[in-house]
Parts: C-alpha cells; sequence; structure tokens
C-alpha cells in the first residue's frame, strides 16, 4: 500500500454537468427540482442527468422522465438538443473546454470524460513544498475538504467507537483539524503533500467557478483508483482527501464493484470465484493467488 505513495493525484468531476449547464443557458431552472433528458421524447425521455433538489424526491439516471414526474410533479425537464436526427451535444462539449481550459492552469491533466478529469499534482505540489517557511498547512486554506476516516470516534467504557455528532460541517471540521494536526514535519510526508495537493484543488475548483459558474467535487489521494472513490464520498461542490491510513477500513465496507474498473464482468466473477464482497476480503489474497486465478496480467 505504500507504494507510490509520493505521488499526489486528484479526481475531479463536475456536480451534475448537464443540468449545471442548462441552468446557466436557462436561470430559473437553478434551485428547482430538474433533469436534463434525453431528446428522444418516448416516456418523456430516458433521464441522463438529475439535480440534487430532484435527488431528493428519488429521481435517478435512466428514469423515463414521465415516471419521474410521478414522483416529483415539480420536476422540470431540459432536453438534449437535436441535431439531424442525433443528440446534439454542442453546449455539453462547449463548456467541458471551458472548465478544463481553467483546470489546465493548475496541474497535468489527464481527461477521463466530458466532466471529470484525473490531475497529477506531484509537481505542483513539490514546488509548494520548497516556498514553505514551516511545515504547517493552514485548515483555513481547506475550506471545503473532508478527510476521510477522520475525526478519529473517542472510546466508551467497554472500547466501542462512540460520536454523537451529527453536524456534517461540524464533523468535517474537526476530521481536518484532527488529521492535520496529525501530520508530521518533514517534505517527504505523504500527508503534508496530501494537504498540499488538496489546498491546489481548493484553488482550482474556486477559478472554474469563478471563470465559468460551475461546480465540481474531487477526490485527493495518492493514485488514480483512490483519487476517484474519494471523488464520490463527498458530493456536491465538496472535496474528500484519503490517505493510506485510511484505506483500509473505507475498503472493510466497500463493495468491490465500486471500485475503478471492477463494476462490471471482472467484479461479478471475483464475487463469484473468490466468494468475496467488499474490497476489505479481496485484500486478503496475496497477489500470486489473485494471478492463478485469473491470469497474470489481470492478477
Amino acid at each position: 500500500m505504500d507504494y507510490g505513495k509520493e505521488r499526489v493525484v486528484a479526481l475531479v468531476d463536475m456536480d451534475c454537468f448537464y443540468v449545471q449547464v442548462e441552468q446557466r443557458l436557462n436561470p430559473s431552472l437553478k434551485n428547482t427540482p430538474c433533469v436534463v433528458a434525453q431528446y428522444k421524447t418516448w416516456k418523456g425521455g430516458g433521464i441522463i442527468a438529475v439535480s440534487y433538489e430532484a435527488r431528493a424526491h428519488g429521481v435517478t439516471r435512466n428514469m423515463w422522465a414521465d415516471d419521474a414526474k410521478k414522483l416529483c410533479p415539480d420536476l422540470q425537464v431540459a432536453r438534449v438538443r437535436e441535431s439531424h436526427g442525433k443528440a446534439d451535444l454542442t453546449h455539453y462539449r462547449e463548456a467541458s473546454v471551458q472548465v478544463f481550459e481553467v483546470m489546465s492552469r493548475f496541474a497535468v491533466l489527464e481527461r477521463a470524460s466530458i466532466d471529470e478529469a484525473y490531475m497529477d499534482l506531484t509537481a505542483a505540489v513539490q514546488q509548494r513544498l520548497k516556498s514553505m517557511t514551516d511545515q504547517q498547512v493552514d485548515p483555513q486554506l481547506m475550506k471545503t475538504s473532508h478527510v476521510q476516516g477522520y475525526p478519529l470516534s473517542p472510546l466508551d467504557q467497554e472500547g466501542a467507537a462512540q460520536d454523537t455528532t451529527t453536524d456534517k460541517e461540524e464533523r468535517r471540521s474537526r476530521g481536518l483539524l484532527q488529521w492535520l494536526s496529525s501530520v508530521s514535519g518533514g517534505s517527504g510526508c505523504a500527508e503534508l503533500q496530501l494537504a498540499l495537493g488538496a489546498v491546489i484543488v481548493e484553488e482550482m475548483r474556486a477559478a472554474v467557478e469563478q471563470h465559468t459558474g460551475y461546480r465540481c467535487s474531487a477526490g485527493i489521494s495518492h493514485n488514480k483508483v483512490l483519487a476517484k472513490l474519494a471523488c464520490g464520498l463527498n458530493k456536491p461542490n465538496r472535496q474528500t482527501l484519503l490517505p493510506l491510513g485510511s484505506v483500509p477500513e473505507l475498503f472493510n465496507s466497500l463493495p468491490i464493484g465500486k471500485i475503478r474498473n471492477l463494476g462490471g464482468k471482472l467484479g461479478a466473477s471475483i464475487t463469484e470465484t473468490l466468494e468475496v464482497e467488499n474490497m476489505g476480503e479481496l485484500t486478503r489474497f496475496s497477489q500470486a493467488q489473485l494471478e492463478q486465478h485469473f491470469g497474470d496480467k489481470t492478477g
């Protein structure tokens, strides 16, 4: 697990991107239950993007818009435009170009889709380290950052973890402060580099919103798989750091299909062959055992 911890990688994902584009084109859609549906109108069209206001009513992607309106009568439906009998994605692609142009000012990008990209922050973090006068990171620079696994819950008299705090922002702030206080000094500290990477992503996300009006979420860790996983933990308009020390606990409850590239046939094969359900169970197998079952390359 320590392999590659000198790298800092982020996955940035635009929040309900198609919905945000439609809301910028039609501001009356903002702060309303809203979906974007395909241009074909059978059963109202298939839904491809859902605002968080609509999600609160149980509306999901791949629903028919007519069925979604039964759950949410006030639902607003924006429709993908049509050109020559096909979907015209011009508005979304143009918005994507604008967002990625801003993001590219901060680090090297690897575009993953129209609304998400990986950022290799390693070089940018090393530059920040050179200019630091001390090894402390100001938590005020990380106002939307969550640290997975924190705050650590105090133990009750029987030794079981307990935490009665229900306010999410209070938990976020307390967890961040607790984690930062545990970050040891030294420019080679993986946690310090992760914290600086989070500061850069905070700045990048603010710049994207300032210059384009679009909001995004992010995950920051030491490789693509962990960054992708972290990104989905606290949405919308938030970012999550996933330190290596927090990975085992997260994996203990994480279904195998939630991991990048394991959501399809390979994930199903792993579950059936090894009789495991979550990543924690899978990590108990050695590389040799996995290669024996799935071949040298896949194992």
